[in-house]
Parts: C-alpha cells; structure tokens; sequence
C-alpha cells in the first residue's frame, strides 16, 4: 500500500523551489574582446584575433570598433576584399573612427588612388585637426600627386611642431626620397644625420632612398663620420697591431663578441663602412684605422652614464677582452698598455 503524505508534508514538498537550469557563462564585455584582439595584432597574431572578433560580431554585428578590427585582421591575413567589407561598414556605422580613415587612405593608396587616399586623410584631420601625423601623411600624398608646393608646406607644418626632431626630419626626407626628390631628401637626411647619426644607418636600409644609391652626395651623407665628442664626455681607446678590415675583419667580431661576454647593453643595429664601424649603447663604440694600419677602438659615453670609478672599470674590461678575444682568433694585437 502507497503510503499517503501528511498534509503538511505536501505543503511543504509544493513549496521547495525548482531547481534553476544552468547558468550560461557571462558574455565577455565588448571592450574587453577588443583589447584582447588588438593586443594580438600588435603581436602579428591576426589569426588568433579573428575567432574573438567573429564571436563578439556575432552577437553585436553592428559593433563598429570590432569591424574595424577584424577589417586589419583580414588584411593581415591576405583577404583584402573582405577587409574592405568590414572596414566600410565601421565607417558607415561610426564615421568618427579616425583610423577608419587612416586605414582606407593606405588601402587607396596600395590601389593607386591618390586622391582617394588624399580626401581619407583629411577626414581623419578633421576628426583630429591637433593629431601629429596629419601634415605628414597629407604631404606623402600630395608629393605623389605631383603637388609640391602644397607637400612641401605640410611638411614645413609638420616638422615646425617638432622642433629638433630627427626622426621627424628622416621621415620627411625618406618622403622626398621615394617621389623622386633627391635635393629635398637630402637636404633634410643631412639636418636629420646631424641631430642623430643613427639615421644615416636608417638610410642606408630605406628603400626609398634607393634610387640615391649612386649619388655622390647620398653617399658623402653614408660615409662621413661628423660625430663630436660632447663636453665632460668619458672617453677611451686602443690601438690593436692590425688593420680594421672592415665588416668581415676580426677587429669587428672581436669587439662584438667581448661586447656580448660584457653584458653591456647595446643596440643591435651595426653601421659598417669600408674605414670605419659603430655600435651604439650607454657607450659609443667606434672601429677604425691609423695612419700605420692599426686598427683602432674608441669609446665614448656620456657624462651621466658612468661614474668616472665606473667608466675606468667597464671601459678598461671590454678594451681587454677585445685584445682577448683577437688573440683567440690567433691575431697579434699591440700590448694593452697602448691606450688613452
């Protein structure tokens, strides 16, 4: 026989709660997605930021930030048509996306449509008229337009903004450069140089300054070496019983390789010439050679990168261990005492 519950029983049965479906994971915010998609595709990760953005559009198909996004992932990929799609339906959504424009211009411009890209780059100037790079984007174009005069006054805006400025000065010859303006691109690589020789390195490297590879100024720019030493600079050096022998000498290799043993922190772009090479860090490091085919080691920093205790220690350390190492390349280098 079923056994009956009491009344109570029933009431009390009648009154537990249902037990409540699982709960569905929270939707990541928006913003958050966005972060993360950008991030990986300031790392080159755009397949890795596709699947998030995907998602996200998925949900919110309308979400302009996250079309503009996926809009770079699929150009980083190779889908350029469907990066187009995405990039014109962000700017149809949300107009005020200013690198919605910056990104069509450089899209017109891969097509050769110059005026296209010129009328992108206003709009993001008039979305941003105090944006820095505005002067110097609407001059490159202008320039392959053929419109000097109006390039040549934005440029004039755009370095009057950043006064000293070498990389401001380089970008600005390597735009001439590119277009064919070979006095222009020189004029301003030579002011560039001056303020910071890293960017005669940067030269020789731009494509843009190819079609200056034979010209005798571009390479007088390449070739001299106008650095001074600076007031209260620390200074060194040491001659070495053999010729600097340019980038494939063991002068070279040694200095790298008691660099490296050093652990001083240096930069790892080298500028090699036929007479002489540079390294940079918190000390400069110059190989070169005599008038009796020595070879030759200067180093120099600035005052504040070194005590002076510091600066005879370190500078001391690595002069050796260069005389070290060309000795372990089997070459006879002068005693360490002929120093300075």
């Amino acid at each position: 026989m079923r056994r009956r519950l009491p009344p109570l029983a029933v009431l009390l049965l009648l009154s537990l709660p249902a037990a409540a479906p699982a709960a569905r994971p929270a939707a990541v915010p928006a913003a958050t997605v966005i972060a993360q998609a950008q991030a990986l595709l300031d790392a080159g990760d755009p397949e890795a930021a596709l699947p998030l953005l995907d998602r996200l559009l998925g949900r919110e198909p309308k979400n302009a930030p996250a079309l503009l996004l996926r809009s770079t992932a699929r150009f980083m990929i190779g889908e350029v048509e469907a990066g187009k799609r995405d990039l014109d339906r962000a700017l149809a959504l949300d107009p005020a996306l200013r690198q919605g424009w910056l990104n069509r211009a450089a899209v017109a411009l891969s097509e050769q449509r110059h005026e296209e890209a010129l009328a992108a780059l206003e709009k993001a100037r008039d979305l941003d008229p105090a944006a820095i790079d505005n002067d110097l984007n609407i001059g490159a174009v202008e320039l392959l337009l053929g419109r000097l005069e109006s390039a040549s006054e934005s440029f004039s805006r755009y370095l009057a903004r950043l006064p000293g400025a070498a990389d401001a000065l380089y970008l600005v010859a390597s735009n001439y450069a590119m277009t064919g303006y070979a006095g222009l691109a020189l004029q301003h690589l030579q002011q560039a140089v001056a303020l910071d020789e890293r960017m005669r390195l940067r030269a020789r490297t731009d494509p843009n300054f190819a079609s200056l590879a034979q010209s005798p100024r571009f390479q007088e720019v390449l070739l001299r070496d106008s650095w001074q030493v600076t007031a209260g600079a620390h200074t060194a050096g040491r001659t070495y019983d053999f010729p600097y022998a340019g980038g494939d000498g063991p002068l070279l290799q040694a200095a790298l390789d008691a660099l490296q043993l050093s652990g001083e922190p240096m930069e790892p772009r080298v500028e090699v010439t036929p007479d002489w090479a540079l390294l940079w860090g918190r000390m400069r490091v110059r190989l070169s050679q005599n008038a009796q085919g020595q070879g030759v080691v200067e180093l120099t920093a600035p005052p504040e990168a070194f005590t002076a205790d510091q600066w005879q220690r370190r500078s001391k350390q690595l002069l050796d261990s260069i005389f070290i190492q060309l000795a372990k390349r089997g070459q006879r280098p002068a005693p360490p005492d002929e120093e300075w």
